[in-house]
């Protein structure tokens, strides 16, 4: 029976069936989806599966851990993906479109929570943050006027842009993750004289933080906890790091933009105040918690180039449960 219906087959093809189209090489500019990349991706394997496979499945090898929450800190460029002694594709001495090193990236792995994930927390904080004095004023920069970039103050004194986060927690919400929990920040442009957003989280960790260029060239100073490094942003090029645990500030190395600042932390907990200086952070377990606010530095400008001090960095001590919404207001300077 397997054979007649084999010969039927051949009969339809033989007789003006169907022919298969052309394959072009894969990258070619005929190649439509018919070229080699598509034949690749078609082939089936079946059973054990070979090295020669082109899906043969990764083996990953048992190594024991740095911690006991995941790990390293930023994984390795051979972890899982790449035999023995070989080199990561995306590895040490790979190089960004300008041409600048960037750290291994293949080998990031998530590490797991540094807390207990619990569900059903019903603790929360929220409040406000608010401008004391009188709000910041507009800046005389080589792009013309622009609000002061480290502080955005509303008419009813509120700050809104202020970061407000929680590092140390034993006992946590559940994230929702596939393989890997969906990773907040991480990304930087550059519009005109400001480098944006000012403020921002990234986590979890391990993570990569790009800087995306705009029409003009520029060089940049990052500075990371572990030190300052120089970058060449190419027009419309783009820069990856891999982010480091803290703070880090991406400027201009003539001090003409406006800076952005990067807080880099695997917490579950953080929020950015809104128009109206507000913030609310839940799920949180009974216990005393150390809050962050995090505000950038005011700007100034002297002979064209941006001057601008330390951040305003304020922490507050507050006791949560599960029956009662705590308040933590906050009025800055």
């Amino acid at each position: 029976m397997r054979e007649r219906a084999v010969l039927l087959i051949a009969a339809a093809v033989a007789c003006g069936g169907p022919r298969p189209s052309r394959m072009y090489p894969a990258g070619s500019d005929k190649d439509d989806g018919y070229g080699d990349l598509a034949r690749m991706s078609a082939r089936l394997s079946i059973g054990g599966g070979s090295d020669a496979s082109p899906f043969a499945a990764h083996r990953r090898r048992a190594r024991p851990e740095a911690d006991p929450y995941g790990g390293d800190a930023y994984g390795d460029a051979s972890d899982g993906d790449a035999p023995d002694g070989a080199a990561d594709s995306a590895g040490a001495g790979a190089t960004a479109d300008t041409g600048a090193p960037i750290a291994p990236q293949g080998g990031l792995r998530a590490a797991l929570p540094r807390y207990t994930p619990t569900t059903g927390l019903t603790g929360a904080i929220e409040g406000t943050v608010t401008w004391r004095g009188a709000p910041p004023p507009p800046l005389t920069t080589a792009c013309g006027a622009i609000d002061n970039p480290g502080v955005h103050v509303a008419a009813n004194r509120a700050v809104a842009g202020v970061l407000v986060y929680i590092e140390h927690v034993e006992i946590g919400r559940t994230l929702p993750s596939f393989g890997r929990p969906a990773v907040v920040g991480g990304i930087i442009a550059k519009r005109g004289c400001v480098l944006g957003p000012t403020i921002q989280i990234l986590t979890p960790l391990p993570a990569d933080l790009a800087i995306h260029g705009d029409a003009t060239e520029v060089k940049l100073r990052v500075t990371q906890p572990a030190g300052t490094r120089p970058f060449e942003l190419q027009p419309a090029g783009r820069i990856v790091l891999a982010a480091q645990p803290g703070v880090t500030r991406v400027e201009a190395d003539d001090d003409s933009l406006a800076p952005a600042w990067v807080v880099a932390a695997s917490t579950p907990y953080y929020a950015i105040t809104d128009e109206r200086g507000r913030f609310r952070i839940d799920e949180l377990a009974t216990g005393t918690y150390d809050v962050t606010f995090w505000q950038p530095p005011l700007a100034t400008t002297v002979n064209g180039k941006l001057v601008y001090g330390a951040p305003v960095v304020v922490h507050r001590s507050i006791k949560v449960d599960q029956a009662h919404l705590a308040r933590l207001d906050l009025a800055l300077p």
